[in-house]
């Protein structure tokens, strides 16, 4: 509910508005009360008195669900910031769909059992803060593009292993990130659309290591010539980070200047298509993409940084 209120001079030192009859009712205020006042320049956020959250619980019936669509509906919740939730189950797909969904997600487990019902209890607490999973985030995926460059000298297999499996890892942050966002209170409204832009774009990131090293496997060969390139996306990344941690309108405007000078770079190396055909060529042209790609959500996230300290 969106109402206009107008400002009235009290004392001839403050100003004074008055506050809905039906939000101060609802949140158990009553003249004399206080409330918290926090001032985020073109923002003001009122907050009543702090009440202990209820418990959010929601029942599913798996009845018409197949193992995806239970998936994603375990997620929604997951997401929406359910405590507790209930599925009645009917069969052995989504029993594993259940317990394919807890490993996906940070502090979901299982802690009950009766055979056509499981509950999924999420235990996620305040030690989680949403600049410190950025933060996380952001260095695994630096390890990503740093590992894929000795992959192009070796394929190494372990190495290629151990990209996919932090892949999959920055997916269950990026899950708990997304939680946190809906919760998140203590922040300037405008800064969440930005955080939501950066951990979208960091995602992303990890997702694109992913599929390059898995291109680059697939070419089966080493391309150490590349080095040189990935080498310098790992340096703006490198800036992305510093900048988003510091706030920095300044680190993020360099970040801008070096995705410009990576893509100056990146133009050298797309003669090398050309020098294959068929699966060699789509793999090495998806590898190239997923460079570019990344490249541009670092300037994305220096965007957002710039916005978050206008």
């Amino acid at each position: 509910m969106k109402e206009s209120r107008k400002i009235y001079l009290s004392g001839g030192n403050s100003y004074v508005i008055t506050l809905p009859k039906r939000w101060v009712e609802n949140n158990g205020l009553k003249s004399g009360d206080y409330v918290t006042v926090e001032d985020y320049g073109e923002y003001l956020v009122v907050r009543a008195k702090e009440i202990k959250r209820a418990k959010r619980v929601v029942n599913i019936d798996a009845k018409s669900l197949t193992h995806d669509s239970l998936i994603r509906r375990i997620v929604a919740h997951y997401l929406a910031g359910y405590d507790t939730i209930r599925v009645r189950i009917y069969n052995e797909e989504q029993r594993r769909a259940i317990s394919l969904a807890s490993d996906m997600l940070v502090g979901a487990e299982v802690i009950e059992d009766l055979g056509r019902e499981i509950v999924v209890e999420i235990f996620v607490d305040h030690r989680f803060s949403l600049e410190h999973i950025i933060e996380k985030i952001g260095r695994m995926c630096v390890t990503m593009i740093s590992d894929f460059k000795q992959l192009l000298k070796s394929l190494d297999g372990y190495i290629y292993s151990s990209i996919v499996m932090r892949e999959n890892e920055i997916d269950r942050l990026h899950f708990l990130a997304l939680r946190l966002l809906k919760s998140e209170i203590n922040k300037n409204p405008k800064d969440l659309l930005e955080f939501r832009t950066v951990v979208r774009a960091l995602e992303r990131i990890g997702d694109h290591c992913a599929k390059m090293s898995e291109s680059l496997v697939k070419l089966k060969m080493p391309i150490p010539k590349m080095i040189e390139l990935v080498d310098t996306l790992e340096d703006v990344l490198k800036l992305t980070l510093k900048a988003f941690l510091k706030k920095s309108t300044e680190v993020a405007e360099k970040v801008i200047d070096e995705v410009e000078r990576f893509y100056s770079v990146e133009e050298k190396f797309s003669s090398l298509v050309f020098e294959f055909s068929g699966d060699k060529s789509a793999n090495l042209r998806i590898l190239l993409d997923s460079l570019s790609r990344i490249a541009g959500y670092c300037s994305d996230i220096a965007e957002s940084v710039i916005n978050m300290c206008t």
